[in-house]
């Protein structure tokens, strides 16, 4: 018997992401809780998940700060996750939009740049400094601090831990793109395939 998906609520046959949102943020929100559509298909459900879930915790962190306007808060992230689950996220979300790119006739003439993945390798294996690990990620890791999915400060241990985390995924989107370049539609789903 399978155990129950978090955050996943199954409502009249069709799947949506679902968070409830804290007391105190409630009347910011407007509601008690926030859903996401994400279709009627469980497998599709579940590819889509981390990135909706992602989306509803910016919503959540956006509350926040609009609560704590003039404040500088000392909070640890609402959300946190492990750098594996935030890598994860990524590598679903970067899957998700490389299947809406290639609706797309002109996204068939983009290459993979093999200089980024030469990069991503050498901070995959520890040889980036944190500037050159902010320069390949910091985008990343500033949306999941957003979310409340950490609080990592730069410099941190846990965040060169995460930074990695996130190249390793990174690396295996872009290996899981260049498989569908060569018309390989389906693969098991995972970010620790790599170039």
């Amino acid at each position: 018997m399978a155990g129950k998906v978090k955050h996943l609520v199954n409502r009249g046959g069709r799947y949506h992401a679902r968070l409830v949102v804290p007391k105190d943020l409630r009347g910011i929100v407007g509601k008690t809780e926030l859903r996401a559509p994400l279709g009627g298909d469980h497998r599709d459900a579940l590819k889509l998940l981390p990135g909706a879930v992602a989306q509803l915790q910016h919503r959540i962190a956006r509350a926040e700060q609009q609560a704590g306007e003039g404040q500088v808060p000392a909070v640890p992230a609402r959300y946190p996750l492990a750098p594996a689950e935030i890598a994860l996220s990524h590598y679903m979300q970067r899957l998700a939009f490389d299947d809406e790119l290639r609706n797309d006739l002109r996204y068939a003439a983009v290459g993979i740049d093999n200089l980024l993945v030469s990069r991503y390798r050498e901070a995959v294996a520890g040889r980036a400094d944190d500037a050159e690990l902010g320069a390949l990620v910091g985008a990343q890791i500033e949306r999941f601090r957003a979310a409340g999915n950490l609080d990592a400060k730069p410099g941190n241990p846990e965040r060169r831990e995460i930074a990695r985390a996130l190249c390793h995924a990174e690396l295996g989107a872009l290996a899981r793109a260049a498989e569908r370049d060569e018309g390989h539609p389906r693969h098991k789903q995972s970010p620790r395939r790599s170039l």
